[in-house]
């Protein structure tokens, strides 16, 4: 596990109401976060790293600065 905090920025996101409502399922689970947020958070992130380690996704530098 990371023993540093990564750098972190806030971006607004839409989801469906269905995704919210499960989302605060597995808030009351306890299993990927206690909010919301924290739990959607978490399950982006680890989509994320999983799709780069499967090689669905490639982090590729176009030469522009975001």
């Amino acid at each position: 596990m990371a023993t540093e905090k990564a750098e972190t920025d806030r971006v607004p996101v839409t989801l469906a109401l269905s995704t919210i409502n499960y989302l605060e399922r597995l808030v009351r689970q306890g299993t990927h976060g206690t909010s919301v947020p924290g739990v959607a958070r978490t399950l982006i992130e680890e989509g994320i790293r999983l799709a780069i380690k499967d090689g669905l996704l490639a982090i590729r530098d176009n030469g522009k600065a975001s």
